[in-house]
């Protein structure tokens, strides 16, 4: 037993050293690629349909639209498409402007002053979530005005709150050359400097946790699985190596073609599929070397809460596979299920691993077998996220906001962010647990499991004090 819980501490030692490179290799990455110098947009560049799904999101709305409104400036071919909610007029309370009268009126607003019809608003009529107002949207585009179809190659999913890095037009013009079917631009939670609030210290960690799932895992995977694509090395070495992309809903870009092809956006978490069914199918994909940047989570619950749908998302995975398995490919069935297999350990060890390392620890510190747990604090307590921390204040330092509504971005205070770094894979498996929590109490009342909405709060940060504010 003794020795079992000797090789989990070297395992996880050994995972907080490779994520430490991962890092910062995934860096050195993209600041190679970012400083390439832009180019004019050639005129073959396919055009981009931003879709921006919004529901109760008057607080932030305005900042987003200003910056693609900045970015179309210099970007003919750029359209924006913002998807509300008819459900929400029900919900606003009597005589203040619902997420669609105030997207209304900041569309005329951009129009008028850019001389061109670059923004445009549907509702959403009916009660499904984000991905049913994402499928609503894709099929409105074939209702516009010619000026908006003619530029539909490529569609993009943002989220309201966010703010797109400025050399966005060039890079993805760089990236949609090759035609990927999926090309990501990383997301990054940060708040603005100008936020003012309290931050917890287990949230100042999951601050530099989000960072490295955003620049170690996402960012690398897409990096390794172009070098896996199908006929670019040997079959085997490229099966075993391939790992599962998901698509990350804000920054995702994908081509128009193809989203039929995965069978449109799923419920209720509608990025994870689209990278998974992409993935399986064997389609190129790329990333871009620049972030945008989202409002991070507000609390523990806010977090688990959402992680509970990505966990549901994860899960569903089989449905993914069967789905892919009954659509062309470029990949094997074995290699198919490779992928399958690799997406649902994935989501075992976010929700087990946690404990089962918890366990090893702990015999660990009963047998008095202190030299394993103090390599393991070393690596990850102290290694990873101080280089986590460092590296995550040069991507905001380099980050290049489209408007004038850009300025600073906060980091966390860095005595709590480390502190409580090595405790994030447990709160985020916090995710899991609560939608096993929430399925077993649906089942017993018999009713439907629903995930709730994540609210952003805009200039309603917490207030953060110690922080080092970055850009």
């Amino acid at each position: 037993m003794i020795r079992a819980s000797r090789l989990l501490a070297a395992a996880y030692t050994a995972r907080a050293l490779y994520m430490t490179a991962s890092l910062a290799l995934s860096y050195r990455d993209l600041r190679t690629e970012a400083d390439r110098a832009e180019e004019d947009l050639p005129e073959e560049t396919p055009g981009l349909t931003v879709i921006i799904p919004a529901l109760r999101e008057q607080a932030v709305m305005p900042r987003s639209l200003e910056h693609f409104a900045a970015l179309a400036a210099r970007w003919p071919k750029l359209r924006v498409l913002v998807v509300t909610a008819a459900r929400e007029a029900a919900e606003t309370p009597s005589g203040r402007p619902t997420t669609d009268d105030v997207c209304r009126m900041l569309a005329d607003q951009h129009n008028t002053r850019l001389g061109r019809e670059v923004f445009a608003v549907v509702s959403y009529p009916g009660q499904g979530r984000r991905a049913s107002q994402l499928n609503y949207a894709v099929a409105e585009l074939d209702k516009l005005s010619p000026s908006v179809g003619d530029y539909g190659d490529y569609v993009a999913v943002f989220d309201a709150d966010a703010v797109p890095d400025a050399r966005l037009a060039s890079q993805f013009a760089r990236a949609a050359k090759g035609r990927p079917a999926m090309i990501q631009q990383p997301m990054l939670p940060a708040f603005p400097g100008s936020s003012s609030g309290r931050r917890s210290a287990v949230m100042s960690g999951q601050d530099l946790a989000a960072f490295r799932r955003t620049l170690g895992i996402e960012y690398r995977r897409i990096k390794v699985a172009r070098w896996c694509a199908p006929g670019q090395r040997p079959r085997l070495l490229a099966a075993l190596a391939r790992p599962m992309v998901y698509g990350v809903g804000s920054g995702l870009i994908v081509r128009r073609d193809k989203i039929e092809d995965i069978g449109f956006f799923q419920e209720p978490h509608d990025d994870l599929a689209v990278g998974h069914r992409l993935s399986m199918a064997g389609e190129p994909m790329a990333v871009l070397p620049s972030v945008n940047i989202v409002e991070p989570y507000q609390s523990v619950g806010a977090m688990a809460r959402a992680f509970s749908s990505v966990a549901f998302a994860n899960a569903a995975t089989r449905h993914d596979y069967r789905f892919a398995k009954a659509h062309p490919t470029r990949l094997s069935a074995a290699g198919q299920r490779l992928l399958a297999a690799r997406a649902l350990a994935d989501g075992a060890a976010w929700a087990l691993g946690p404990a089962v390392m918890g366990a090893a620890a702990t015999h660990l510190a009963v047998r008095r077998r202190y030299g394993p747990l103090l390599a393991a604090a070393v690596a990850a307590g102290l290694i990873e996220p101080v280089v986590a921390y460092r590296l995550r204040g040069r991507v905001l330092d380099d980050f290049r906001a489209a408007g004038p509504a850009g300025g600073t971005w906060r980091q966390p205070p860095p005595a709590a962010a480390v502190a409580t770094y090595m405790l994030q894979p447990a709160v985020s498996g916090l995710g899991p647990w609560l939608l096993g929590v929430r399925a077993g109490a649906a089942r017993l009342t018999g009713r439907e499991l629903r995930f709730t909405k994540t609210e952003h709060l805009g200039e309603l940060a917490p207030e953060t004090r110690g922080d080092t504010v970055h850009g």
